[in-house]
C-alpha cells in the first residue's frame, strides 16, 4: 500500500505540472489490470507517451522483481531524459544490485539530469556496492553543489574507507556548508573527532592520514 500511495502521488503531481506547461493530459494505467508485460512493452515503445512510460517504468521497479531488470537497464540509455531518470529511481526501488553498473555509466554521462545523478547516487548509496566509489568519488568534482552533496552523503553511506581522502579534499570545498558537510562524514567513517584552524582543520586532517598505514594521495581543493 506505501508504494502504491507513492506511485499515486508521484503522478498526480507529474501530471499536474505537465498539465501546467502544456504537456498533457496524458492516459495513465490503473492499479489494477495491467499486466507487467504489457507495462514493460510500454516502457520500450519510443512511440507511446512519456507519462505512461515513466509510469510504467516506476511500477516495474515495484515489483522488485528481477524478470524487468534489463528492461529498465535500457531504458537508462533511452533517448528521452524524462525516461532515463525515472529508469534510474525504477531500478532504486527494484533494488537488485545487478544493476550497478547500467547506473555508474548513467551517472557518468554529461547530458544526464542533474536530478537523475542524485537519484541515481541515492540508489547507489543505497546497494553499497564498490563498484561505485570511485564514479562518486569523481562526482565530488561537480560544479553543482548539491551534486558534490549527494556524493559525500552516498560515499558515507556505503562506508568505503577509500573515500576519506576525497573527503579530506572537500573540506575545503568553495561552500562553507559542504565543508561543514564533509568534516561531519570524516568524523562519521573514521570515528575521529579532528579540529584545527578554517578550513574545518584542513591540515590537522592531512597530518592525522599521513600517520595511517599507507596513506593515499590527497590532491588539492577542488578544480574549477
Amino acid at each position: 500500500m506505501v508504494v502504491e500511495r507513492r506511485i499515486h502521488t508521484f503522478f498526480c503531481l507529474l501530471t499536474a505540472f505537465l498539465v501546467a506547461m502544456g504537456m498533457g493530459p496524458f492516459p495513465v494505467f490503473s492499479a489494477e489490470g495491467t499486466g507487467l508485460q504489457e507495462l514493460a512493452k510500454t516502457l520500450a515503445d519510443q512511440k507511446a507517451d512519456t507519462l505512461s512510460r515513466m509510469e510504467a517504468a516506476i511500477k516495474l521497479g515495484a515489483t522488485k522483481d528481477g524478470t524487468y531488470l534489463e528492461f529498465l537497464t535500457t531504458a537508462l540509455k533511452d533517448k528521452n531524459k524524462s525516461i532515463r531518470w525515472t529508469a534510474a529511481e525504477a531500478l532504486w526501488e527494484m533494488g537488485d544490485k545487478r544493476a550497478v553498473p547500467a547506473l555508474i555509466e548513467y551517472l557518468e554521462k554529461e547530458d544526464a539530469y542533474e536530478w537523475g545523478k542524485v537519484v541515481t547516487m541515492n540508489a547507489l548509496a543505497s546497494f553499497k556496492d564498490p563498484q561505485a566509489v570511485d564514479p562518486l568519488i569523481r562526482m565530488l568534482e561537480a560544479k553543482n553543489p548539491f551534486l558534490r552533496r549527494s556524493a559525500a552523503l552516498a560515499l558515507a553511506k556505503i562506508g568505503d574507507q577509500k573515500a576519506v581522502p576525497a573527503l579530506i579534499r572537500m573540506l575545503k570545498d568553495e561552500e562553507g556548508w559542504l565543508q561543514r558537510l564533509a568534516r561531519n562524514l570524516l568524523e562519521e567513517l573514521t570515528r575521529e573527532n579532528i579540529s584545527g584552524e578554517a578550513p574545518m582543520g584542513y591540515q590537522e586532517w592531512i597530518k592525522w592520514h599521513q600517520g595511517r598505514p599507507q596513506p593515499a594521495k590527497i590532491e588539492g581543493p577542488r578544480k574549477e
